[in-house]
């Protein structure tokens, strides 16, 4: 009998305890699994290749789509510039600079929170897709 046989009857018996004839169809074809299990594999792509493409795939649709959101941000504060500029006068701006002046500390905190939250949801964003 063939030791690679023996190996394969062995570790079967030793994994079952109520252990039945096995048919040399059944150990041949563990005998192909076993054998096939103990090469190493072809030479292609490594593990996590999908994975890896996936992210990237991911990345690159984020990019995009904020680069929309901060083209389309862009073309609605220039149009609103040019609104408050086209149909406010001089006293109506004095008074909102005066009002933003007098409420500056509240505007800046503001600003910082929103800033802070779009850096975080970047990093998190960033940081999700590298895993």
């Amino acid at each position: 009998m063939d030791t690679h046989k023996d190996k394969i009857i062995q570790k079967i018996i030793d994994d079952q305890q109520d252990f039945q004839e096995i048919s040399e169809n059944d150990l041949n074809i563990y005998g192909l699994l076993y054998h096939s299990l103990e090469q190493k594999p072809d030479a292609g792509f490594p593990l996590g290749f999908s994975d890896t493409v996936i992210r990237k795939i991911e990345m690159k649709k984020q990019r995009q789509f904020n680069l929309k959101l901060y083209a389309l941000f862009s073309v609605v504060l220039v149009m609103c510039l040019g609104f408050l500029f086209t149909f406010f006068s001089e006293d109506q701006f004095s008074m909102m600079i005066s009002t933003a002046m007098e409420h500056k500390y509240i505007i800046l905190f503001f600003v910082f929170i929103i800033t802070s939250l779009q850096l975080a949801s970047h990093f998190f964003t960033i940081k999700k897709l590298e895993r």
